[in-house]
């Protein structure tokens, strides 16, 4: 039921949202590999007045900040998934822990950020096992380790598509709120 709500929320955001977004060009973090550039489009979702719950996170200039930590988006690309003949998007940030304690930046990360494709909520992919991996697979381990107050770290999230259909990123406040939502092409 969870999944039904969440796709008919994020296909009716979608649909709210056409032709309202502007095209921005994000860069790409990777080693030892080429990339080409890609455009994501954005589409900010404005604060409904209707709803008697504060907006509590804000995204501007590819940083999305709640909680008092922001996610400061720094490129993505595709590349191989541990799951065979599969691809992986994989969206690269700098987080930076504002609060007064310790946090763990996947914790959150999760609980305000989902990935979704042709309407349908995509699960969390797994790095492929290679040599060429070693910086993304120490990225994503410093996600789940405790990051202290003030400080920051590089890390990275994951997501398995499963076509060659645009990856529609979505990223909410703690009450639930849209705050925006990013468009990336597979291809």
């Amino acid at each position: 039921m969870k999944h039904f709500i969440t796709s008919v929320l994020a296909l009716g955001t979608l649909t709210l949202l056409v032709g309202c977004g502007q095209t921005t060009t994000t860069t790409h973090q990777k080693s030892s590999q080429t990339q080409t550039s890609k455009k994501a489009v954005s589409h900010a979702k404005p604060a409904s007045s209707s709803s008697s719950q504060p907006i509590t996170a804000t995204f501007k200039n590819q940083a999305f900040t709640t909680q008092h930590v922001t996610f400061k988006l720094t490129g993505q690309q595709v590349t191989a998934s541990s799951t065979a003949n599969r691809q992986l998007f994989v969206l690269y940030y700098t987080v930076t822990n504002q609060q007064g304690k310790s946090i763990v930046p996947s914790d959150l990360w999760e609980s305000a950020v989902s990935a979704t494709q042709d309407g349908h909520t995509l699960t969390t992919g797994n790095l492929a096992f290679t040599t060429d991996q070693t910086q993304d697979n120490n990225r994503l381990n410093r996600t789940v380790m405790p990051l202290d107050s003030g400080k920051s770290v590089t890390g990275l999230a994951t997501f398995e598509p499963k076509n060659q259909d645009p990856v529609i990123i979505t990223f909410k406040d703690s009450n639930g709120h849209t705050i925006h939502q990013s468009r990336y092409p597979m291809s």
